[in-house]
């Protein structure tokens, strides 16, 4: 049992190591982080069982008459290991430095995270939904179902957001994975081109949007003549107020690269990227809109612009299947109710 549990340590351990190598180097990755976790479990209940099989040792080195192990070096390690502890905490150099090598500092102008009331998963193969919750209990939540054609092998890069009826974005509600944490769109997400896709070129109606309210252009840079108004809010809370007379755009944007046509020829870009709208009325009697398609993205022309010809747009059409917005009114307690 001994040997089992060493050799089951060594593996989980060197999982452990490799997959917080891969996490402080590349993107965040489901897959890696489930490992990481996993792993480390599995060290936590190995570790426990070994150092339960030889608990007779630990205690011969706590006591105060061990020849094995003296006070003096008792104290070293303890300090030794609150240096570190307090140094990580402090974040003073060299941990400051150490972390500051990692793909999450490297990267942070390209890294787009939601909201945490943002939710979102993947109900069957060909189905997605978002869910934005609102910060009071008495405002609305807003859901899309992102419903996509059967007999797609794969899903589109996709990006959803909400806009301003003046056309400002407010708040990006989901990003695929793939292209949420570099501007670089990963060969899975692309179909296989062999050249190297953007963000900018996969999805440049929500790039150009983000690029305008963040100030953060595709090349990571800072723009001083974009940027968000002293005004502007990154939240969509203030829109989610039932009786106020709310209106806001729900905009969807997927693309699925190397999806030819006789009009789109080049295999790198295929036709370009399909821009999906419904205008929402917090206080609507329907609580439902369906986004229907307004325009495209360009293709390998794209400046961000929306292209509203959409004559020369053919298969890309059957991609989305129901594309739909809903907002959910909070239900009325008890109390008030009897009042």
């Amino acid at each position: 049992m001994r040997h089992w549990v060493n050799l089951a340590l060594l593996f989980s351990f060197s999982t452990l190591m490799v997959t917080g190598v891969l996490a402080f180097t590349l993107p965040f990755s489901q897959t890696n982080t489930r490992l990481h976790v996993v792993s480390g479990v599995v060290c936590v209940v190995l570790v426990t069982k070994h150092v339960l099989s030889r608990l007779t040792y630990f205690r011969s080195i706590a006591s105060r008459q061990s020849k094995a192990m003296g006070l003096m070096r008792k104290a070293s390690v303890l300090g030794f290991w609150a240096v570190v502890l307090v140094a990580s905490v402090a974040a003073v150099p060299p941990t400051n430095w150490l972390m500051d090598q990692s793909y999450e500092t490297r990267q942070r102008t390209q890294i787009v995270r939601t909201s945490s009331l943002v939710g979102f998963g993947q109900t069957s193969p060909h189905q997605r939904i978002v869910v934005r919750k609102p910060k009071q209990e008495d405002d609305a939540t807003l859901s899309i179902h992102l419903g996509y054609s059967t007999s797609l092998d794969q899903l589109p890069v996709t990006a959803a957001w909400v806009e301003s009826t003046t056309g400002t974005m407010i708040e990006t509600l989901y990003l695929d994975e793939g292209i949420a944490y570099g501007e670089v769109v990963p060969r899975t997400q692309s179909s296989g081109v062999d050249s190297v896709l953007r963000r900018s070129d996969v999805l440049p109606i929500w790039r150009h949007a983000y690029t305008i309210v963040s100030g953060v252009d595709p090349d990571g840079d800072i723009d001083g003549l974009s940027g968000a108004t002293q005004n502007h809010r990154f939240e969509l809370d203030p829109y989610l107020q039932p009786g106020k007379g709310n209106r806001f755009v729900v905009c969807v944007e997927f693309n699925l690269p190397g999806d030819t046509s006789d009009d789109w020829q080049e295999r790198e870009w295929g036709q370009p990227s399909l821009l999906y709208t419904a205008l929402i009325d917090v206080d609507s009697e329907s609580p439902h809109a369906i986004l229907e398609l307004t325009g495209h993205g360009g293709g390998s022309e794209s400046d961000g612009n929306i292209r509203y010809d959409l004559e020369n747009i053919s298969t890309a059409r059957n991609i989305a299947d129901l594309f739909l917005a809903k907002i959910d009114l909070p239900q009325p307690s008890a109390s008030s109710a009897d009042r």
